[in-house]
């Protein structure tokens, strides 16, 4: 504050209040130069003709200001008393018309009340002229089928003759109207009776009986009676075209005739009479009718394609709707809640079966292929691929389709119990799809059991497809779903699905097919074995010159099966020790005993095959085998005919060792055939091991 004051009080600046010239000029004197003088001098030279010149023009422009308010003043002068002139004139005219009014009124009052009574006069003639024309003016009105005038016109004479109907001039009257109403009330009970009469008829004949006092009970009685003779006919010709109409079309129709006719029938009742309880009993039954016809509709053929179903089910699902509005019914709502899961259900049901059906067609054309292959090498992986990548695209596809029932611009489309029932359904797919799958996997086991027409690769196929599908197929399937519905309802909670039971079905179906695989293989070479030791005398066999022809063939099956399986199951073959290589017959006779066979480890013939190329090829060579052995318990054996089996037996053991996994196993059952042979020979005596060398690399 005391530096301001102290500035503001400072005798050298010239813009303060307290500016000293002298003071300033002594200042300016002692410190400045001369040129600097000069300077400050002309500056302010400068500044004082600035100063000068605003003070003119702000002088020039005040003067300018007060010029033009003096003018508008003496102009508002002129014009307040040119209006105050026409004030005072208008104040004068309104009086002289006060005046004027006030005289004619006088003048007037006596005629006024002679138009008033004339008026009224008028009034009543009309009123007697509309009585006396009254009957012809009803036979004219329903004459031309104007009922509604017509009782519009009686009903407002019908107070006049009842208070004065007892008077002659207006008795004839009265009767006539009587007797024209009468005719007009039989005439409307008949064109309730009518088949021809729409709802909006039968609706207005019931209204305008009600207005000619006929009694609601009775009137309720024909009304329903005469709307269900209606709407029956419309169910008649509803049921006949839903042979050969699509789903658009029959909507259409339903939509147009019956259901249309059914609203006016509903709020025409509920604004006619008051019971309001018969009438959603009589929707609820016609209703069910058309929701029964409307699913004879939905399951024909014609009517599965997605968009036209989805079309017609929305145009049914709005009406429904509307329908509701009208109705108390709470059954219409939840009936049409019902029809959409039903069509949701019925898709997705059609959906698998067309899945199943063109399936099969692709295990036809696989299995046709297989059995047509003859020698050419055929890629067991490339069919496997080929095949689960159709059957996923087929379900993916089908999921896809059944998001079409979410679209935001349908009726239903975002309701939550609508993405709850596409969810169901989609899962259903999935679920059917996967146990049609096992149950066709299984058929074809059997019938490989039974007749020996399918090929084994197709059982081992679809084993494989049946596992891949367990492992990765239903969870990925599961996975798109939920992507799918997210996409479609955003926010939907769907719940986890137990597929426990799906994974149960493939797995047993993958199972049976691998078994009766192993038992197909394994049967054909025990066969092949069967025959050969039936059929040959080992008493009088000759030398042994080679292995005999049959296991070779019995060789070729096997490796067949084999060379199968390793395409499409994994292969865990354990690298064999010398000592399981050694040859049976270079041990000791003794381990050929009946003793030792009995306290040897039982081997389990038909036990379930493994998922896997060594366990597959274990299983065949257990069947083959064993059906060796117990055929060469049958047989008689001379020592040629031992000599014989003994070289088969080496064959059989040099060319099967490197299938399956355990040599072992191979090598007990090669032992008990050869012992058995043994134990069964006349003269048991077998060849040094170099000579069966030799003989099985010279055969």
């Amino acid at each position: 504050m005391e530096e301001a004051k102290a500035v503001k009080e400072n005798p050298l600046d010239i813009d303060s209040s307290s500016f000293s010239p002298d003071v300033y000029l002594d200042c300016l004197l002692k410190c400045a130069t001369l040129k600097q003088v000069m300077d400050k001098e002309a500056e302010i030279v400068t500044q004082s003709q600035f100063l000068q010149s605003e003070m003119q023009t702000l002088v020039y422009e005040n003067y300018n200001k007060f010029i033009s308010a003096t003018e508008t003043v003496r102009k508002m002068r002129s014009d307040f008393k040119i209006m105050q002139e026409e004030m005072n004139k208008l104040s004068e005219n309104i009086n002289k018309i006060t005046t004027f009014s006030s005289q004619i009124s006088e003048n007037l009052q006596g005629s006024g009340n002679n138009v008033r009574r004339l008026c009224g006069t008028r009034q009543l003639l009309d009123k007697l002229q509309f009585l006396f024309l009254l009957p012809s003016q009803l036979n004219k009105a329903i004459a031309e089928g104007r009922y509604s005038d017509a009782v519009q016109d009686y009903s407002h004479a019908q107070r006049v003759l009842q208070k004065y109907g007892n008077q002659p001039s207006f008795q004839s009257i009265q009767t006539e109207c009587s007797e024209i109403i009468f005719e007009l009330k039989k005439t409307l009970r008949e064109r309730l009776i009518s088949p021809n009469t729409s709802a909006t008829e039968l609706a207005e004949s019931v209204a305008l009986l009600r207005q000619l006092q006929e009694s609601d009970s009775s009137l309720q009685d024909i009304f329903l009676s005469c709307a269900e003779s209606r709407l029956d006919k419309h169910l008649q010709m509803l049921s006949s075209i839903a042979e050969h109409t699509d789903i658009l079309d029959w909507v259409e129709k339903c939509n147009n005739t019956l259901l249309a006719d059914l609203a006016i029938i509903i709020s025409c009742y509920n604004e006619m009479f008051e019971q309001e309880a018969i009438i959603p009993e009589f929707a609820d039954k016609i209703m069910i009718q058309i929701f029964h016809l409307f699913e004879e509709v939905i399951k024909r053929p014609e009517n599965n394609g997605t968009e036209m179903l989805i079309r017609g089910l929305d145009k049914f699902f709005r009406k429904l709707q509307a329908m509701t509005e009208i109705s108390s019914s709470d059954m219409m709502s939840s009936k049409g809640t019902e029809v959409v899961i039903q069509c949701i259900n019925h898709k997705a049901m059609v959906q698998y079966q067309s899945i199943q059906t063109q399936f099969k067609d692709s295990l036809m054309k696989v299995r046709q292929s297989l059995a047509s292959k003859g020698s050419e090498t055929i890629d067991l992986k490339d069919i496997l691929n080929s095949l689960q990548v159709y059957l996923m695209q087929k379900i993916q596809a089908s999921l896809l389709d059944l998001m079409a029932f979410l679209q935001n611009n349908l009726s239903f489309g975002l309701k939550p119990w609508c993405a709850k029932a596409v969810a169901d359904a989609c899962s259903k797919v999935i679920n059917e799809t996967m146990a049609n799958l096992s149950d066709l996997v299984k058929k074809m086991a059997c019938l490989q059991t039974s007749n020996n027409n399918i090929p084994f690769e197709l059982l081992l196929i679809l084993a494989k497809l049946c596992l891949d599908m367990q492992e990765t197929g239903v969870s990925t399937l599961q996975n798109h779903l939920l992507k799918l519905l997210e996409e479609a309802a955003p926010g939907l909670t769907v719940d986890n699905k137990d597929t426990s039971s799906v994974m149960v079905h493939l797995s047993t179906a993958a199972q049976t097919a691998l078994d009766s695989e192993v038992v197909f293989i394994g049967q054909t070479a025990a066969q092949m074995l069967r025959v050969s030791v039936l059929a040959r005398d080992w008493l009088r066999a000759p030398e042994p010159r080679g292995p005999r022809a049959v296991c070779r063939r019995v060789v070729e099956t096997l490796a067949s099966a084999d060379g199968a399986a390793s395409q499409l199951f994994p292969t865990s073959i354990k690298p064999s020790s010398d000592s399981s290589r050694r040859t049976i017959w270079s041990r000791a006779p003794s381990s050929f005993s009946p003793l030792n066979r009995i306290f040897s480890e039982r081997i389990e013939v038909f036990s379930p095959a493994g998922a896997d190329r060594a366990a597959l090829s274990n299983g065949a060579l257990k069947v083959a085998l064993k059906a060796l052995v117990e055929c060469v318990r049958l047989r008689t054996f001379g020592r040629h005919g031992l000599q014989q089996l003994q070289v088969d037996v080496h064959f059989l053991q040099q060319r099967l060792s490197c299938m399956g996994n355990d040599e072992r196993l191979l090598n007990a059952l090669l032992e008990d055939a050869l012992a058995s042979a043994q134990l069964r020979c006349v003269d048991p005596q077998l060849m040094e091991p170099s000579i069966v060398d030799i003989i099985c690399e010279r055969g």
